[in-house]
């Protein structure tokens, strides 16, 4: 039991509010002449949904009476019992009673029938007030307790004193620790070493022997064979060619390819972070107090129930008729409802209330006695007669005879038969005359419009479902869309060798003056500007026929939606699109006088672009040799002269040295115009190379995947690629690799796989990975703790091969 629990009083029943309004009480009734008129109504929705005028109906009978019907209100009256468990912390209200623990649900019990007799008595009384509305009274408590039966024992789980001893240290406070299960030491769990006490050797991979290239000059006796007077003559020459192989040495870093662990420093374990080696931690239960405080009395020591009885109410409402009642009042009482009956009722007053005496429930029913208005109107237009039935002080329709539907098919039908006619004109007529005047008949109605547009919308209902049927619905649909299309098509008919002609000519005018390319042009924007002046035309007829600018252009959009105007779209456009490019592909190029040389004026700001380096002995080797050592410029001309004689294998190397602008002579800053034209540059050659699986080939795909160059980004890809590069023993590819784990660039940061990645690069010869390596070591990525000893050994070696921010570290003694 929440110990805020409020005790409400009798004071709470649910009375309705006097500044509400009364819709139980009698209305003021209008004269016959102050209500409002049927036939009033009835000409305002002919002037407003047809060509049809209010002096076109004419009225023969009306009857305007108030039926008698009869509105009943049951309200069933219930006691519900609650019964909460409490405790200590409960706050009694002053009528609450406290007793003895058999009698609280008992005393609730019996209380039940005199509230319920209480409830039953007051609602009678509020029924009965003058401005009490017949649905005031809502489901739900409608009466609440007065009173709360309750008693209090001590809790027997902790016998009165609120807390229980903690169950998993027993109250010592505290409990062995689970991560070393109090033996104080746990295995070491840094990388490769898992209670070894020994890791694999970063240089070697834990392999113990490393691989390096070595060169060879070997010395060759080359043949010359000479032909003179038809004798051939041989002499030998020497030549130095430079061969490469590649050698294994024992690691120096290492013993069989381990080293010790630098965690554990050879132990195999360490100690206990969680109980700092001691064996045992604090107790999680208790969180070290020894005991816990008692759930079921929360701490307060005491543990009880409470009862009490409410009184809740169900209304339900139902209308009758008498018997004599017509069929339409009978039509009205189904449609609309109860609460929507009452509401327009001409008046409802109570006329008595009964109290069912019973235990269990007590119902009280309250009897209302209405009148509702019901017109009945008979009247004739467009020489046909008409019954119409309206009800209510809001004049609602309950049958208009189709009257609206049977003044409109009229129209409808001289546009059907005009639409009939149209076809047998033939295949040439473009006459849109005939079709003009029914079709203003019909469209001047808002209610055809408002019909289809509600249709071509998509919607399940059409506008006006009350007025028109669904079949005249269509029947409108098809009419209208057909009367516009044959508008569009009659008048592109008229118009397209117009427009075709125009395009036509002005297409030869401007091939006279600027040339072909031009012609055609000029041709194609003379087709649109004749579109738009069809268009216009459109429109002009349409606002004729209809009578208005907006009615124009809303029948012009219907024709969109319903796309009638197809037809007419392509009778004006494909012709003259058609004349205009036959005649440009037709016309002849007309050929410039060329222009006078100009003099070409030296400038000491620009620099002559370089010569172009030809070798004779240009080979891939040579090429890769070169890019190896760094001399890229000389690389990427070696490789320029290899792919200009179509030697496969330089396409990966080149298309990778044009990806990254390496080997290229250029000052400054790159921008990003330059960037992007590289990359178009490259791109064809690095296609070319990767059905050859080339390893440069591979890594510049896998780099243009994963940074979104001329490719669509999709990283899983790009990673794909540059491992099959490394596993080829690119060092490019697996420095880029260890680059996109250490920095999480489109992929999670694993400085596991980047320390992998840049240990292979290193044991390649790269400098720079074997200063990322320290770099990783200085800051402690992928290690235990940060270890800047053999961060500072990676840079002197990185310095030593010529890294400029390895010398840069070691000068300054960190990064």
């Amino acid at each position: 039991m929440n110990p805020t629990t409020d005790s409400a009083s009798d004071s709470s029943l649910d009375l309705p509010d006097p500044s509400a309004p009364a819709s139980g009480a009698e209305p003021v009734m209008l004269d016959k002449a102050e209500r409002p008129s049927v036939l009033g109504k009835l000409r305002t929705l002919v002037q407003e949904k047809t060509r049809f005028e209010p002096k076109d109906i004419t009225p023969l009978a009306e009857d305007d009476a108030l039926q008698d019907f009869s509105l009943q209100a049951n309200f069933v009256l219930e006691a519900r019992f609650e019964n909460r468990i409490i405790n200590g912390y409960f706050k009694p209200s002053p009528g609450d009673q406290h007793c003895d623990a058999h009698e609280v649900g008992a005393l609730a019990i019996a209380q039940g029938k005199e509230r319920l007799r209480l409830a039953a008595a007051r609602l009678e009384t509020a029924l009965q007030q003058s401005d009490h509305a017949y649905d005031t009274v809502k489901e739900g408590a409608y009466l609440l307790h007065a009173v709360k039966y309750w008693h209090l024992d001590d809790c027997s789980p902790c016998h009165g004193k609120g807390r229980i001893r903690c169950s998993t240290c027993h109250g010592s406070r505290q409990e062995t620790c689970w991560k070393c299960h109090g033996g104080r030491t746990v295995s070491c769990d840094a990388y490769g070493c898992y209670g070894s006490g020994k890791v694999s050797c970063s240089y070697c991979s834990g392999s113990g022997t490393v691989s390096e290239q070595v060169t060879d000059y070997v010395t060759v006796q080359v043949p010359t064979t000479t032909y003179e007077n038809g004798n051939s003559h041989t002499t030998y020459h020497t030549e130095t060619r430079t061969q490469y192989r590649t050698v294994s040495r024992n690691c120096s870093h290492c013993s069989f390819g381990k080293v010790t662990c630098n965690s554990c420093h050879g132990a195999g374990n360490v100690n206990c972070g969680t109980c700092l080696a001691s064996g045992s931690i604090s107790c999680r239960t208790c969180s070290g107090l020894g005991d816990l405080r008692c759930n079921p009395c929360e701490g307060s020591g005491q543990q009880g129930d409470a009862s009490w009885a409410d009184i809740h109410v169900v209304p339900d409402y139902s209308v009758s008729l008498p018997k004599q009642a017509p069929e339409d009042a009978r039509r009205i009482r189904d449609k609309e409802g109860v609460h929507s009956l009452a509401a327009i009722a001409s008046s409802l007053a109570l006329a008595k209330v009964s109290i069912y005496d019973s235990d269990h429930p007590q119902e009280v029913d309250a009897l209302y006695a209405g009148k509702l208005r019901i017109v009945r109107l008979d009247a004739a237009c467009n020489e046909e007669k008409h019954h119409l039935v309206a009800y209510g002080t809001d004049l609602r329709w309950l049958t208009m005879d189709d009257i609206v539907e049977k003044l409109l098919r009229g129209d409808l039908k001289a546009l059907s038969d005009a639409l009939a006619g149209s076809a047998d004109d033939g295949l040439f007529s473009a006459q849109v005359q005939g079709l003009l005047r029914p079709l203003h008949d019909v469209a001047a109605s808002e209610l055809n419009a408002d019909v289809i547009e509600s249709i071509l919308r998509g919607e399940t209902d059409h506008a006006h479902v009350d007025v028109v049927s669904p079949d005249y619905a269509q029947m409108v649909r098809t009419c209208v869309l057909g009367a516009l299309r044959q508008v569009y098509t009659r008048l592109a008919k008229q118009f397209w060798w117009k427009s075709a002609l125009a395009a036509l000519a002005i297409a030869l005018a401007t091939w006279f003056v600027a040339g072909r390319g031009t012609a055609a042009f000029a041709g194609l924007v003379t087709v649109a500007g004749g579109y738009l002046l069809f268009n216009r035309k459109v429109k002009s007829v349409l606002q004729e026929a209809l009578g208005g600018e907006s009615q124009a252009e809303r029948a012009m959009q219907i024709a969109g939606k319903g796309r009638r105007n197809q037809l007419a779209q392509v009778l004006i456009l494909a012709p003259a699109t058609a004349a205009v490019l036959a005649a440009s592909m037709g016309l002849p190029t007309r050929v410039r006088a060329p222009a006078p040389p100009q003099p070409v004026i030296a400038s000491a700001s620009v620099e002559p672009h370089p010569p172009t380096i030809a070798l004779q002995d240009a080979s891939m080797p040579k090429a890769v040799k070169l890019y190896e050592n760094g001399d890229k410029v000389k690389a990427l001309a070696m490789l320029e002269t290899l792919v200009k004689d179509g030697e496969v294998e330089a396409y990966g190397l080149y298309g990778w040295m044009q990806l990254m602008g390496e080997g290229q002579r250029q000052q400054g800053n790159v921008s990003e115009q330059q960037r992007k034209a590289r990359q178009v540059t490259a791109k064809p050659w690095i296609t070319k190379a990767l059905p050859k699986n080339d390893s440069y080939a591979l890594t510049a795909k896998g780099v243009m995947m994963a940074e979104g160059w001329q490719e669509p980004r999709n990283m899983p890809r790009a990673l794909d690629y540059l491992k099959q590069a490394a596993q080829k023993g690119n060092v490019n590819a697996m420095h880029m690799l260890g680059l996109y784990h250490v920095r999480g660039y489109q992929t999670p940061v694993n400085n596991k796989e980047a320390r992998k990645w840049f240990t292979m690069a290193a044991d390649k010869g790269s400098a720079g990975d074997i200063y990322n390596l320290g770099l990783m070591d200085w800051e402690g990525a992928g290690l235990k703790r940060p270890d800047r000893t053999s961060a500072m050994q990676r840079w002197k070696i990185a310095a030593g091969m010529g890294e400029e921010r390895a010398i840069k570290a070691v000068a300054q003694g960190k990064p």
